[in-house]
């Protein structure tokens, strides 16, 4: 995985533009994370990587998020904590239990869903999923990391104005060659009528099936693709000048929310920007 670091807004634009360029021929998804230490894994990814032994303990070092995980998962003598299919399992119950409480909450006369339609549906409404979000566009996968990132910069006590102190991000690129997926990766594209926002965001999905790694950073490093994916790291006063650029663009929460949510989540970011 490449690394890269900028200070400054215009570092970060001028670098999309160059990596753009020199990738036009394959299609290339973005992800934008308010912390740069996250693991890039699905909800129920996460929920894996917390279990046995996967939550700072105070004296302790903090466990790997990234395969092979300090090797926590497995027992003595090779054998996983889990029995074969036992993921799958869980994962498909939460799918189950999604489609019987939405039974008669989609409307009059709902389009059939296939598998990665119902999990699209779910994720866009908190059900915890293995899918993974992406957009193909830098600018929206900026805008929810750095959107993030100022909420909490704003919640923190004693912050008069907009001080940093040194708040990062991570943007993640991921290209989509003939190598990328396999393995049990694969890229989701589903439509679904319901799903204004996930095509207001120009959204997609990574899933990761597999029983073994439980991030794609891992996991693409140890399978020889991880020149795939690029992490940039983008710090300090790029986020407010980020997001001031992004609004002059039309990329606020009103485009990426097209419903009242969004409303208002942008008038709220209006009067966080005054006080």
């Amino acid at each position: 995985m490449d690394l890269f670091e900028f200070d400054s807004w215009p570092q970060f634009q001028a670098w999309v533009q160059n990596y753009c360029k020199m990738h036009y021929s394959c299609p290339t998804y973005w992800r934008g994370q308010k912390d740069p230490d996250w693991p890039l894994a699905s909800r129920f990814e996460r929920m894996i990587l917390g279990m046995f032994g996967g939550r700072p303990l105070p004296g302790k070092p903090p466990p790997s998020m990234i395969y092979p995980y300090d090797n926590r998962y497995i027992r003595l003598g090779g054998k996983k904590l889990w029995e074969p299919n036992a993921l799958q399992q869980l994962r498909d119950r939460y799918l189950w239990a999604f489609k019987r409480a939405a039974a008669g909450l989609r409307g009059p006369n709902p389009a059939t869903l296939d598998q990665d339609q119902w999990w699209a549906l779910g994720r866009h409404f908190g059900l915890i999923t293995p899918l993974l979000d992406w957009s193909d566009s830098p600018y929206i996968a900026a805008f929810f990391a750095l959107s993030e990132r100022f909420a909490d910069i704003q919640k923190a006590p004693g912050v008069g104005g907009i001080t940093f102190c040194g708040a990062k991000v991570a943007v993640y690129v991921l290209f989509h060659n003939s190598k990328l997926e396999g393995d049990g990766l694969r890229v989701v594209q589903p439509t679904v009528e319901e799903l204004g926002r996930m095509h207001g965001q120009r959204g997609l999905f990574t899933w990761l099936d597999s029983e073994e790694y439980f991030e794609l950073q891992g996991f693409l490093d140890h399978k020889g693709r991880g020149d795939l994916l690029t992490k940039v790291i983008i710090s300090e006063q790029a986020v407010s000048d980020g997001l001031r650029d992004l609004a002059e663009h039309g990329i606020d929460y009103r485009l990426l929310f097209p419903d009242l949510q969004g409303a208002a989540s942008h008038a709220n970011s209006q009067f966080d920007m005054v006080f």
